[in-house]
């Protein structure tokens, strides 16, 4: 008979040795899927081997490049190999460089999936000299290579590319369906050699609309001045589509050339291009600049009628700052008559640059909102705060612990976890065991976890 001594020490021990071996297990676990693995990538059918290559893209492993480029360098299946391309794009792994353009060299003889890959693949990386390899590819049967070919000449970076870009969109025997890719591959390509041409396609009425908004876009990404008229002109056509276009173009010169324009935006009828034209002034302005921005900003941020563009304006006045748009942004903030989704943009930018100053309205909508029967406004002030780093914040956080709703105990103890406050441990350790929310418990124990 075991004594009551003995039986301790076995209850204690038996679940000791029961776990020791665990940690050795697990690691030769872990090298024997490593080793599976290798074994499926190397001699695992087609659909193992797909498969494998899922996993390995879901884990973001780079190890098995070895194995990968056996694949793409053996008698694989196009399907296997357009695997391979596929992850070596999305893991940025130059290994493949070498297969990708000798595939490209031999495009004609290449199943179109495959070499559609391939070309996409080589872009990704930025394969030097790209230019004159993909040059016979725009020219192909399929559509998909062709169109592939196109982005990829704008994304590689190789300006040599620009000549041909061009001949092709003025040549008529160039398919006109390929021709609006071209005129975007232009554009990324960035080269002001294409800026007279895109200014003729942009400027003329008899062209599709489609193709002077592409057109627009592209000459907004070059950047030369020379398209500043036209694209002048076209913002102020009826159209709404190219005016958003001309709005979106001209936003990206140097805010001196355009500046009456994008003010003007602010009052268009067409949502888009009022948002846009807000964005565009999220910048530091001149005081000449700010004295005209301002006012019409703070009335777009309070009573333009699409949410969007009130959230555009608010970001635009944190972006440009100073003491009339902070002023602003704590009246949108404070005002209950305000949409929660404009006091939230109005707080984030106040949290992030403005506490200090903003703290006194803060503690006031807290206290205005805390017997709330919406508590909304309490919550989002406490998902905003949680996310802040400042000495300022303690005492919010911990008088959020004693509020009745979950979300704004949760986000306050996120709030003491996240600053380090860790002479509130015991408070956050109580509330991991006996807070009445499961949620509030667990977020609770995360953060204790960091003090």
């Amino acid at each position: 008979m075991k004594t009551p001594v003995v039986s301790l020490l076995l209850s204690w021990l038996i679940p000791v040795c029961l776990c020791l071996p665990l940690l050795p297990a697990c690691a030769a676990d872990s090298g024997d899927s490593k080793d599976r693995t290798r074994q499926t990538l190397l001699y695992g059918i087609d659909s193992q081997v797909l498969d494998a290559m899922q996993s390995i893209r879901s884990a973001q492993d780079t190890s098995f490049t070895s194995e990968l480029l056996q694949i793409l360098n053996g008698q694989r299946s196009a399907e296997v190999q357009k695997g391979v391309f596929d992850l070596f794009k999305e893991q940025k792994i130059r290994d493949g460089e070498g297969r990708g353009k000798a595939i490209l060299a031999a495009w004609q003889d290449t199943q179109e999936a495959l070499l559609v890959s391939a070309i996409q693949y080589l872009a990704a990386i930025t394969s030097p000299g790209l230019g004159p390899v993909l040059a016979p590819l725009v020219d192909a049967g399929s559509n998909a290579v062709a169109l592939a070919a196109l982005q990829a000449m704008g994304t590689s970076g190789d300006t040599t590319a620009a000549p041909l870009l061009v001949s092709k969109l003025k040549a008529v025997d160039f398919p006109e369906a390929r021709k609006n890719d071209v005129i975007l591959a232009l554009g990324a390509l960035k080269d002001p050699a294409a800026v007279e041409v895109l200014i003729s396609i942009a400027g003329s009425t008899d062209e599709e609309k489609v193709r002077r908004m592409y057109a627009a876009d592209s000459l907004g990404r070059i950047g030369d001045a020379r398209a500043l008229p036209v694209l002048r002109t076209m913002f102020a056509e009826n159209d709404a589509l190219i005016r958003l276009y001309a709005a979106g173009a001209l936003s990206r010169f140097g805010l001196d050339e355009v500046f009456p324009s994008i003010v003007q935006g602010l009052r268009d009828g067409n949502v888009k291009v009022r948002e846009q034209s807000a964005k565009a002034l999220a910048r530091p302005l001149s005081s000449s600049q700010a004295g005209t921005a301002l006012p019409i900003l703070s009335y777009k941020a309070e009573f333009d009628p699409e949410p969007s563009v009130r959230v555009a304006s608010i970001q635009a006045l944190g972006a440009i700052g100073g003491d009339t748009a902070t002023k602003m942004l704590l009246k949108i903030y404070s005002g209950a008559d305000h949409p929660l989704d404009s006091r939230e943009s109005a707080l984030g930018i106040l949290a992030a640059k403005s506490l200090s100053i903003s703290m006194e309205s803060i503690r006031a909508v807290v206290a205005k909102e805390w017997s709330s029967y919406d508590m909304r406004t309490l919550e989002t002030t406490a998902r905003v705060l949680a996310a802040v780093r400042s000495p300022d914040l303690k005492e919010l956080f911990v008088h959020f612990l004693d509020s009745p709703d979950p979300v704004v105990r949760s986000y306050g103890v996120r709030g003491i976890g996240a600053n380090g406050f860790s002479d509130l441990r015991d408070r956050v350790k109580k509330m991991s065991e006996q807070d009445p929310n499961p949620g509030t418990r667990q977020e609770a124990a995360l953060s204790l976890a960091k003090l």
